[in-house]
């Protein structure tokens, strides 16, 4: 726990000074301690900030705190580009040790509610995130994680988009900043000729969906173990989740997945 906790600050605070980020001289928390705080929430207190703040400054690790309210305002006015800076960071570490250059993608639903409260979600209200989760062979309201991972289940790149949109819709939004000549294992919901034709071809990159039964082209044989790996990256992940992930706006639900997912990441560089 020592060991995450202090490679959580580092990686926060080596990037913030590397991009040249200064916080007010009048601050009581440094961003990286306020980033800290977040995902340690996530990784270990089911995302309970508080939680986090008062175990974090208990044992020493942060020697100045603020309430609660201010916390959640000075975390929610951290620029989306440093989230994803510091992503960025782990995700470039990830694919240089990922020596077989293979790769999965997949989705997984979080839902914001049970289905019987979508009628007074306060945090969503559009139809769009009304999706349908073929594992669980259910309807959820929220949204959906399409994430790519390495072999061995780090990840590299995802979105987080309303739970209507389909597998195939996302992917084609994907950068896939990933070495030509890659392996990218999906399922049959990923299932688009001119989408494969476009990354072997431009992009130089092996797209290989499981196929249906009346499809065209030939099973190329998602390899088994890498399917594993996918579906475990997205149990970890969730895993951490409490019984119902707290937040009253959008921005704060899809902040609080944010922090479960570098939570995840986190463990991929510790053991480097």
């Amino acid at each position: 726990m020592v060991r995450d906790i202090i490679t959580i600050f580092c990686i926060c605070d080596d990037y913030l000074k590397s991009v040249g980020h200064e916080d007010n001289k009048q601050a009581r928390m440094k961003t990286s301690e306020i980033l800290t705080t977040a995902i340690v929430g996530a990784k270990f207190f089911g995302g309970n900030y508080q939680k986090s703040r008062l175990f974090l400054v208990s044992h020493g690790y942060i020697h100045s705190i603020l309430s609660e309210s201010r916390f959640i305002r000075r975390l929610h006015m951290i620029d989306n580009t440093i989230l994803r800076g510091i992503f960025s960071v782990m995700a470039s570490m990830f694919k240089a040790i990922n020596s077989d250059n293979v790769y999965a993608i997949d989705s997984f639903p979080i839902p914001v509610c049970s289905n019987v409260r979508i009628w007074k979600c306060k945090v969503y209200e559009s139809k769009e995130y009304m999706g349908y989760s073929a594992v669980r062979k259910d309807h959820f309201f929220g949204v959906r994680v399409h994430m790519l991972v390495t072999k061995s289940g780090a990840p590299v790149e995802f979105v987080i988009e309303p739970g209507s949109l389909s597998d195939i819709t996302v992917a084609r939004s994907f950068a896939f900043d990933i070495p030509k000549k890659s392996i990218i294992h999906a399922d049959r919901g990923y299932t688009d000729y001119a989408f494969e034709d476009y990354l072997q071809l431009q992009r130089q990159l092996d797209f290989r969906p499981r196929r249906k039964k009346n499809a065209k082209r030939k099973d190329t044989g998602m390899c088994t173990k890498t399917r594993r790996i996918v579906e475990t990256a997205f149990s970890s992940i969730t895993r951490n989740f409490s019984k119902k992930i707290h937040a009253v706006t959008a921005h704060g639900f899809e902040l609080k997945i944010l922090m479960f997912i570098f939570a995840y990441s986190i463990k991929f560089v510790v053991a480097t």
